[in-house]
């Protein structure tokens, strides 16, 4: 078999994990709110029940496309990927 070099990771995968990142935190913020009717980081946001439904579904949207993307990126070779050696 042959050797699995591991991914590099480039400031495009970094982008995404950052908003992979940023997702998390809008969808924690929205369901704070639903859970316990608070706030998490920002004061007076989401506003009510449907700025925090429309946060978590915001949040997962933002996750989902982040991990796309993330995972496009990994899967990508470049065309020598096979002749070149560490």
């Amino acid at each position: 078999m042959g050797q699995r070099s591991r991914p590099r990771v480039t400031p495009r995968v970094m982008f995404y994990a950052l908003c992979d990142v940023a997702g998390m935190l809008i969808l924690a913020s929205g369901a704070m709110w639903l859970a316990r009717g608070k706030t998490l980081f920002i004061p007076g946001f989401p506003t009510g029940a449907a700025s925090a439904v429309l946060t978590v579904v915001a949040g997962i949207a933002l996750m989902v496309w982040a991990v796309a993307g993330i995972l496009r990126e990994l899967i990508q070779r470049p065309a020598n990927a096979d002749t070149e050696h560490p």
